[in-house]
Order: structure tokens, then C-alpha cells, then sequence
């Protein structure tokens, strides 16, 4: 008779004998493909008839042998103490590993090869490791699923899901709650309603369908919440209506395809966005502009330009949000941003603040090219009021503007249009008298034989007397209307341009179109004094005028030069 072929150590169920009472219920249960339910809740003690040896499970977990053998279901067990570590470390399972509401030591599935899924819902473990791990199903670790140790899959391969739904991840110290870093996982990443206290690392990896944090605690020790940098996920993040979130969470290079969020689950105070790139906002995810600068503004102050020298500030999370917002068709919050980024810009002092300032104040940074036309229209109309108080009551009436050719203002066919002459005040004396005139009629004389004198019956109101004298012709000469003042006087002829306050404004605000005014009109200035600083402090209505007639000289170059910049594509909108 030829001896049995030698196996491992703990790979015949001879070597288990006597079983215990749990261990007997799972071997049968096992060969049955039924889950033995040793008890129907998660076990607080030892005792002899829940407690299974981890060496054992782990000879059923590999396939059992001859008179031990398992069901293509694989291992179900359910209630028991598992006393020991389970150390399946580079092991290849040919089955399903399912443990529901079991007490375990701490597992050990690095470098497995698993045929099935591994499923460990409300079980209590001092650590799980399954580092380097190959899964063809999915990992389920949810349903008060509790680990004081840490939850390791570093460079694990799932082709399903890793579900942690409802987990509670509680490692001792400052160690990591939850490690990710590198693992490829086909499906999607369930971390919805879990609490952990420690940091959830995700560095690096690469997640098929959708990552979900919804209603989860995030609670760190050691200062990071979340590492999440160069994580890439193919469906949507989801990170709304979180518990609360104590630390820092990074987000530096990842990429996922939609972003689902809400600003105040974002409560870092911390966050780093620099190289996030995401496709689209979806679900509930604000998309105005007002709540997504409030998440832009939740990054550290170094990389908001909020502090330092600006050398930390990161551009690439506001140009970011500006080109999805744009490519999502909110146009209108897209310009907001890009505004509020070019504001971020001055505060970090990355650029030349007055130009920067006055391009931002005109033209919204190239996003707000209408704001400038209705600058241009409020200077405009302001100046042509204030030119046209000044042509028609400054200086006592004779106004401050006068024709500057010179063959008008020197023709002496013109002498009543020149402000304080001769001739005009002989004019204005006239004016006067012919007022007077008109208003004598309406007043009577108290002296009763002045006016009961026939010798004034020409100057009794509608007397016959006195509607002779008022058909008769009279040789006197009418007064010149508006003597005194160019743009008032009546001789100055019509072939000449007249001053029109709107027009003279409009033409020194758009310095490329000539109305003829400027060149036709200008305001008159006293003869300069023979000291020269006189006329930094001269405050007269005529020194005023030609103050604000350089203002808007100077303001229409500026704002033309911009306009026809804007308008020829000059200025390079940050559009990327």
C-alpha cells in the first residue's frame, strides 16, 4: 500500500482534531454550500461553542481536502469567534470568503489570488491587510464592519466593488484608517456613512465606476482627513451631505469624470485643489459662481494667495472651474470666476496692481467689455453737462467758452459776442432798458394828476393813444440777444460751428473722430502768471474746465486704446 502523498502543515483536516462544536457546524456547512450561523449576532466573548480556530478556517478557506471538502459557494460563517489571526498571506482561495458578524484578530490576505468575492459585513477585526491583492469579485467590508487596526489594500487589484458602507475604521494612534494607495478597483469605491479616525489614503488609485463619501465622518489625528492626490476615478466623486470632516483633505492631480459635491461638506479649512481635474459638475453640485469661489476659497491661504508672497498661490483650480462652468454652458458664473481670479491675482501680487486694477475696473480683465462703453457714455454726459453750466452761466454770465479761430474772435463784426466789451455792455444796457420797458406799463403812478394829465396819454395801458405809438415804426435798434457770450450771442453767424456742449464732449472722448468742436472751441484762460506754480492751485471755473477737458482727453486715449484692444483680440482672455 503506497503512503498518501505528504501535504503543507495545516492542509489536513486530521490535523484539527477533536473539532470544536463552531468548527464541526462549519465543516458541514461547508461541504453543503449553506453558511453556518453559529450565532445571529456579533459575538462579545469566547466561549466553546462560538469559537473557531483561525488555522482551520484557513484550511477550509483554501478548498479543505479529501474528507473535508467545500462547496464552490465557499466558506459561510456567521456569528462565531475566531480565535487567532487568519493569515492567508499570498494564499490562493478557490472559493468565496464570506464571514457576517464575526470577531476576528487580525487578517492577513497580502498577495492573495481570490477566486469570488471577499465579504466580512459587520465583522470586528484588529486590522485587515490585504496588500498586493488579486480579487476577481468584490470586497465587502460594510454594515458596522469595525476595525481598530488599519484597513490596508496597497496595490490590491478588485475587479468588483470595495464597499464600506456604514464602517467604522478606528485605528490606535495616528496610523491610517483606510489605505488605497495604488490599488486598481474595476468598480466603484462605497464609503458612504462610514466614520473613520484616521487618514483615508487613496494616493494613486484607480477607481473604474463611481467614489462616494456621502453622509461620511472624516476625523484625523494627524492633521489629513483625506489623501486623495493622483487618484483617478472614472465615474462621479460623490462628497455631499458629510457629518463632519477634521483635517486637511487633498485632492492635488487626481481626476475624476464628474465632481458631485456640496460647498459645505468641504469644511477643510485646508484643501488642496491644485491639478484637480474634473469633467463636469452633476447631481446637486452647485454651478454659480457665488458657491463655487466659496470652495476655491476653502484651500490653504498659501495656495488662495490669501498670505505669503504669492509664490504658493495655485491658478490652476480657478482656471479649472472657469473652463467647466464655460463648457457646461453657465457662461455668465464662468466670467464671475475668471473676474474673481484676475481679483486673486492683485491680492497675491503676482502682477503690476494699478494696470491691473484699471484693466479689471474698465473692461472686467477682457470678461466685461460692455462695462467700458457704459463708463465712456456716464464720463461723456457728465462733461457735456458740466461744459454746458459753464458756456451758459460761468463767469456772471458770460460764460468760459469762446470760438478759437481767430478770424472770428478778432472781426469786429463780432465785438457784442466778446465777453466784457464795450460794445457788449452797450448791448446788455439796452437789454435791460427794453425789460424795464415791458414791465412799466403795469405799474401806475399813485400822483392823481400825473396820470389825469392828457400830456401822458400815451402812457395809459391800452389807451388809443398808446395803441398809435405801438403801430407806429420805430427807428430804434433792437439789442443784440445773448451779447456778452459766444454761445448765446446772436450775431455770431450759422456757417460757423456752433459750440454744442454734448458734441464737444463726445468729440474730446473719442480722440480718433474730430466734430469739429475741439478744434473750433476752446475754454478762455487768463494769462498765466509769472510764477509757474500759480497755476497748480488756480481754482477758477475757467482753470476747472481745462482740468476737466485734460481729464477726459486723457481718459478717452485710455479707453479707446482698451476698446480697440478688446475689440481686435489684443487682450488675451484666459480662456484654458
Amino acid at each position: 500500500m503506497k503512503n498518501p502523498p505528504l501535504k503543507a502543515f495545516g492542509r489536513k483536516l486530521a490535523e484539527f482534531a477533536p473539532l470544536k462544536p463552531a468548527e464541526k457546524i462549519l465543516l458541514d456547512a461547508c461541504r453543503c454550500g449553506h453558511e453556518a450561523i453559529i450565532s445571529k449576532h456579533r459575538p462579545e466573548n469566547a466561549t466553546k461553542q462560538n469559537t473557531v480556530c483561525a488555522s482551520f478556517l484557513r484550511f477550509l478557506a483554501l478548498g479543505g481536502d479529501e474528507q473535508a471538502p467545500v462547496h464552490e459557494k465557499g466558506v459561510l460563517l456567521s456569528g462565531a469567534w475566531v480565535e487567532g489571526d487568519l493569515d492567508l498571506d499570498g494564499a490562493a482561495l478557490p472559493h468565496n470568503l464570506n464571514l457576517h458578524q464575526c470577531r476576528l484578530s487580525k487578517i492577513n490576505l497580502d498577495y492573495s489570488k481570490i477566486k469570488g468575492s471577499v465579504d466580512f459585513p459587520g465583522c470586528h477585526v484588529l486590522g485587515f491587510k490585504a496588500d498586493g491583492m488579486r480579487c476577481t469579485g468584490n470586497v465587502v467590508l460594510n454594515n458596522d464592519f469595525t476595525s481598530t487596526g488599519t484597513v490596508s489594500f496597497i496595490n490590491a487589484q478588485i475587479e468588483g466593488n470595495l464597499e464600506c458602507g456604514k464602517a467604522k475604521f478606528n485605528p490606535a494612534g495616528d496610523e491610517y484608517a483606510l489605505i488605497c494607495a495604488g490599488a486598481v478597483i474595476n468598480g466603484g469605491v462605497f464609503l458612504e456613512n462610514c466614520s473613520t479616525f484616521g487618514t483615508v489614503n487613496l494616493l494613486g488609485a484607480r477607481i473604474g465606476a463611481n467614489l462616494e463619501f456621502q453622509k461620511a465622518s472624516l476625523d484625523s489625528s494627524n492633521n489629513t482627513a483625506l489623501l486623495m492626490d493622483d487618484m483617478t476615478v472614472a465615474g462621479t466623486l460623490h462628497f455631499h451631505d458629510l457629518q463632519s470632516v477634521k483635517g486637511i483633505i487633498s485632492l492635488a492631480s487626481a481626476k475624476v469624470g464628474r465632481l458631485n459635491d456640496d460647498v459645505k461638506s468641504w469644511m477643510s479649512s485646508g484643501l488642496t485643489l491644485d491639478g484637480f481635474v474634473y469633467d463636469s459638475l452633476s447631481g446637486e453640485a452647485p454651478t454659480d459662481a457665488k458657491s463655487r469661489l466659496a470652495w476655491l476659497n476653502k484651500q490653504s491661504d498659501p495656495h488662495a494667495g490669501k498670505k505669503g508672497d504669492g509664490k504658493e498661490f495655485k491658478s490652476q483650480p480657478w482656471q479649472q472651474l472657469h473652463k467647466v462652468l464655460r463648457e457646461m454652458g453657465h457662461v455668465e458664473d464662468a466670467r464671475q470666476v475668471a473676474i474673481a481670479f484676475e481679483d486673486q491675482l492683485h491680492d497675491a501680487n503676482l502682477i503690476t496692481r494699478i494696470f491691473h486694477w484699471l484693466f479689471g475696473f474698465f473692461i472686467g480683465y477682457g470678461y466685461r467689455p460692455l462695462r467700458l462703453v457704459t463708463i465712456m457714455l456716464i464720463v461723456w454726459f457728465a462733461c457735456g453737462m458740466f461744459y454746458w453750466l459753464a458756456a451758459l452761466y460761468g463767469n456772471n454770465g458770460n460764460g468760459v467758452f469762446a470760438p478759437s479761430n481767430p478770424l472770428v474772435f478778432q472781426n469786429p463784426e463780432y465785438a457784442t459776442c466778446v465777453p466784457d466789451s464795450c460794445a457788449a455792455k452797450v448791448e446788455k444796457i439796452k437789454s435791460d432798458y427794453a425789460a424795464l420797458h415791458e414791465k412799466l406799463p403795469s405799474i401806475l403812478p399813485y400822483n392823481q394828476m400825473m396820470f389825469q394829465n392828457s400830456e401822458y396819454a400815451v402812457c395809459v395801458p391800452d389807451s388809443d393813444t398808446a395803441k398809435t405809438e405801438k403801430t407806429k415804426p420805430s427807428n430804434a435798434v433792437p439789442p443784440v440777444q445773448g451779447a456778452g457770450n459766444w454761445y448765446l450771442c446772436a450775431k455770431l453767424r450759422e456757417e460757423y460751428t456752433g459750440f454744442s456742449p454734448l458734441a464737444y464732449s463726445l468729440d474730446l472722448i473719442l480722440p480718433l473722430v474730430d466734430l469739429q468742436q475741439e478744434h473750433d472751441w476752446s475754454p478762455m484762460i487768463p494769462t498765466p502768471q509769472s510764477a509757474w506754480y500759480v497755476e497748480l492751485y488756480a481754482h477758477s471755473l475757467n482753470h476747472v474746465t481745462r482740468l476737466v477737458m485734460w481729464f477726459e482727453i486723457l481718459f478717452g486715449w485710455m479707453t479707446s486704446l482698451l476698446l480697440v484692444a478688446v475689440v481686435s483680440g489684443l487682450t488675451k482672455r484666459r480662456e484654458e
